[in-house]
């Protein structure tokens, strides 16, 4: 297999563990109220009883962004896995759609911290004022899809990028 064409082991790993936990977190939110504590549900997603006293958005039903945001999840697990199958055949556009979906991962992620902001208004989304829950349960837990995905973005950019390095290099040697 050419290793330009396929992704390294973390990354796959990383994308598989992605999948599965986007779609057990969409599924959270689009089974609610039956996932919720009390619901039928519920022995499924057992932690978010716990998870949904500091993001309040989990335990919201009429928060339109939290369902928006679920669905972006799997929307990305359709492409994580898109990735993987073409991770597996070698195909020349897995660094590309990898990138892609690792991007769209970092920037929503981006986009859930500012609405849970005051910048937004959204600093009543987030249910306690504890320092300690704040950082143990939501901003590490949720910085992870920062952290993964970035350093996805990194190395797969540096390998988009060394085509277009060789070609300057080429042009230059022509000159």
């Amino acid at each position: 297999m050419s290793e330009k064409n396929t992704l390294p082991g973390w990354m796959k790993w990383w994308f598989v563990a992605s999948a599965l936990i986007q779609t057990w977190d969409a599924s959270f939110i689009w089974l609610r109220p039956h996932s919720l504590p009390g619901g039928k549900l519920h022995s499924l997603w057992k932690p978010y009883a716990l998870y949904i006293d500091i993001d309040l958005r989990y335990g919201d039903l009429d928060d339109s962004f939290g369902l928006a945001q679920s669905l972006l999840n799997f929307a990305e697990v359709i492409l994580l896995v898109v990735a993987l199958i073409m991770n597996s055949q070698n195909h020349r556009c897995t660094t590309v759609t990898s990138f892609t979906v690792s991007t769209m991962t970092f920037w929503k992620t981006v986009l859930y911290f500012v609405m849970s902001t005051s910048l937004v208004n959204g600093s009543n989304m987030i249910g306690t004022s504890d320092p300690l829950k704040l950082i143990f349960l939501f901003l590490i837990p949720n910085g992870v899809w920062l952290l993964l995905p970035a350093l996805s973005m990194i190395s797969l950019g540096n390998r988009l990028a060394e085509p277009l390095e060789n070609t300057q290099k080429s042009k230059k040697k022509q000159r």
